[in-house]
């Protein structure tokens, strides 16, 4: 990793782009000063006491009551609080909840019995151990040998059941393509004791992550 300076702040950042984590995202184009005249949030007229700020996060422009806040923003690699707008600022909490707990949980993994289809007709199922890698680009299955790790942006599907009883989530369905063909495998938090809450929070965790991919993927340009 290496240390950059950018016109937002400082950001330790990965040299090759392959070994950049997928929730990783990149600034946003600042919109440039003299293409506003007004606050974007309030429409206050800017002017020699009204002063104008980027939002780190979006790139928009806003007064300062309405970007005067300054939070971590782990997602875009700041090493320290960058200034972020009042629109930006719950989506922004929510992301560093995901960096600051929900990552660390999901590289730890949790034991789940595994269920994959052999054929048409046909399951298997396991108890392994399923962890994101360190790199957050793949699954890994620590425990059986039927599975390679899963590429994440080889998922097409993801869907969450809720146990009837306690409403927590116990089971998960992912649908992933390989070698050109849709597969289908299911994690179950089948486990009693300390084991089984961890398998439920790493299954609302991982939701968390595709969603937030879901996201990123659908604000991408098309090319």
């Amino acid at each position: 990793k290496k240390l950059i300076k950018s016109k937002s702040g400082l950001r330790i950042v990965t040299e090759k782009e392959e070994q950049r984590s997928p929730f990783i995202i990149q600034e946003p184009q600042w919109v440039p000063d003299k293409e506003t005249t007004n606050c974007t949030n309030c429409s206050v007229k800017f002017g020699f006491t009204t002063r104008k700020h980027h939002c780190r996060r979006c790139g928009q422009i806003f007064c300062n009551l309405c970007c005067e806040k300054k939070v971590e923003l782990p997602r875009m690699c700041f090493v320290d609080p960058v200034r972020i707008c009042l629109t930006c600022e719950s989506s922004t909490r929510r992301e560093n909840k995901f960096f600051q707990k929900d990552l660390k949980l999901l590289t730890n993994g949790a034991i789940f019995l595994f269920r994959s289809q052999k054929n048409v007709n046909s399951y298997q199922d396991q108890l392994m151990r399923c962890k994101l890698s360190l790199d957050h680009r793949y699954l890994l299955f620590d425990g059986i040998e039927i599975i390679e790790p899963l590429d994440l942006n080889h998922i097409l599907s993801l869907k969450v059941h809720c146990d009837k009883l306690s409403g927590s989530n116990s089971m998960l369905d992912l649908e992933y393509s390989q070698n050109g063909d849709s597969k289908m495998l299911t994690l179950a938090a089948a486990i009693d004791g300390p084991e089984k809450k961890v398998g439920i929070n790493w299954i609302t965790a991982f939701q968390e992550a595709y969603n937030m991919l879901d996201k990123f993927n659908e604000d991408q340009p098309v090319i």
